[in-house]
């Protein structure tokens, strides 16, 4: 008996040290001097991936009125914990999440809003004027002028929505908004445009933009930061509509909220930064289904094998999309078996991503579930330039240049009348890497480029095939 009870009063004192409290303290001082914060009607939150991310589950308070608030959670000893403040309705810290390790023993977690623990006395209100281009919004459909807000959000305002932009009375392209903040020589704000309409709120890409207010700004008492939205130019945009067949494996699954396989899976969605991709709002309430989009593993919406537990989805990203698309899925949304969470493939800020070129036209990305980060595009297909000169009287495959190359080259053919033509790139092996062309194309000479940014070093190989005509051209490159 004493055996039995040493034993039990080992398990009770094991799992006692095993919890710990941990108090986070929020000085919010800074935030109040520059008028970012009222003591008197806002109040400090915190979300995190211990709360899923919810905005009001957990509020600090000021007992004592020194504008430091407190709130103190119970945790297990090694918990990592990824989180963030929050002021008023809505002013979410600026990006990284915050990082704590719950250590051995009661501790506290202490840091200034924003880490901003500096003030210059010196400090005055200015009136900065934000001006968006959103031309490559509006020409892709993206934003509509007649329909859509616009507005700029930031360390300054919280991240929230209420200062909107207008149309300039001399560009309609562009969208402008003076607005007063108070600050001083040497003051860093982060911030980003955002447009909100039927679909939602669009954000630009990550990272967030930053601005150093300068002597002169203070001087005269202004700013003027114009920019384009994403900073986009045609480089950095796609030049056409791009085709993505996403694809992920989900076999042997794993919740990234209970960390078990998933009992079994019936449902698979994808949610994204980039149009026609949309993120739902913290948490991933059920609620926000209609933000998502659905993969399939039944042979239709562009599924290959039906039944292989390979989900897939075609999903067209219209002309002038960024370059880099952000994206993550979710299992079972809104089913008992996913765990207690949609957001649900990995933790909070891991997402996948891939890059595009601006001559892409389709590909197709494989994903494994909860493998993260950057992933190669197969499969590819790349638009090929109007005629560079006339029609040949015989076929014609030119040899590529710059060769060798890294990581882009040009290939150029000719056809003397028009046809079918299928361009494709393999490697050493005999594996395709790559196809460049597969249309209908009238007769003439064209050149198409080759970007091997997500291939290694050697030999490939370049094969057209046009009506009875097929040649094949080696091509090498060297990183």
């Amino acid at each position: 008996m004493k055996k039995i009870f040493g034993l039990f009063f080992f398990i009770i004192l094991v799992n006692f040290t095993l919890a710990q409290t941990v108090e986070f303290q929020v000085d919010m001082g800074v935030q109040a001097q520059k008028a970012g914060f009222n003591p008197s009607t806002d109040a400090v939150k915190l979300a995190g991936n211990f709360n899923n991310w919810s905005n009001g589950d957990d509020v600090l308070t000021d007992i004592d009125g020194d504008t430091v608030y407190t709130i103190t959670k119970t945790f297990n000893v090694g918990d990592t914990l990824f989180f963030k403040f929050i002021r008023g309705v809505d002013g979410w810290e600026n990006d990284p999440n915050r990082e704590y390790i719950v250590p051995a023993g009661t501790s506290t977690y202490f840091a200034y809003f924003n880490n901003d623990s500096l003030y210059a006395l010196s400090g005055d209100t200015i009136d900065v004027t934000f001006s968006c281009d959103m031309e490559f919004e509006i020409v892709s459909g993206r934003f509509n002028p007649l329909t859509d807000t616009m507005s700029v959000r930031g360390s300054f305002n919280g991240w929230g929505a209420n200062d909107l932009m207008f149309q300039s009375v001399t560009d309609p392209n562009v969208w402008e908004g003076t607005f007063r903040i108070f600050t001083f020589e040497g003051d860093v704000f982060n911030y980003k445009y955002a447009f909100f309409g039927p679909n939602g709120t669009t954000w630009e890409n990550d990272p967030n933009k930053t601005y150093t207010i300068t002597a002169d700004d203070m001087t005269f008492g202004s700013a003027f930061i114009s920019r384009v939205f994403n900073d986009a130019t045609l480089a950095t945009v796609t030049n056409f509509p791009v085709t993505i067949k996403f694809t992920v494996d989900m076999e042997g699954a794993i919740s990234a909220i209970n960390l078990l396989p998933f009992p079994s899976i019936d449902d698979v969605r994808i949610c994204g930064a980039n149009a026609p991709l949309r993120w739902p709002a913290g948490g991933w309430p059920n609620a926000d289904s209609v933000l998502t989009i659905k993969l399939f593993d039944d042979g239709t919406n562009g599924d290959l094998t039906s039944g292989d537990n390979i989900w897939s989805r075609d999903i067209t990203f219209p002309q002038y999309s960024p370059l880099r698309i952000q994206y993550k899925y979710g299992a079972n949304w809104g089913l008992p078996s996913n765990g207690g969470g949609n957001d649900n493939e990995n933790g909070v800020g891991a997402d996948h991503f891939i890059n595009l070129t601006s001559d892409l036209v389709s590909a197709t990305v494989e994903n494994v579930f909860g493998t993260m980060g950057d992933h190669p595009l197969i499969n590819i297909v790349t638009d090929i330039k109007d005629v560079v000169y006339a029609a040949p009287n015989t076929y014609e495959l030119a040899q590529n240049y710059p060769n060798p190359f890294n990581p882009s080259t040009v290939i150029r053919f000719g056809i003397p009348e028009a046809g079918f033509v299928n361009l494709k790139v393999y490697n050493s092996l005999g594996q395709e890497v790559a196809t460049l062309v597969n249309d209908f194309v009238n007769a003439g000479g064209y050149e198409v480029s080759f970007d091997a940014s997500n291939l290694s070093s050697g030999i490939y190989f370049y094969t057209i095939t046009a009506n009875n005509f097929s040649t094949t051209k080696k091509m090498m490159l060297v990183k």
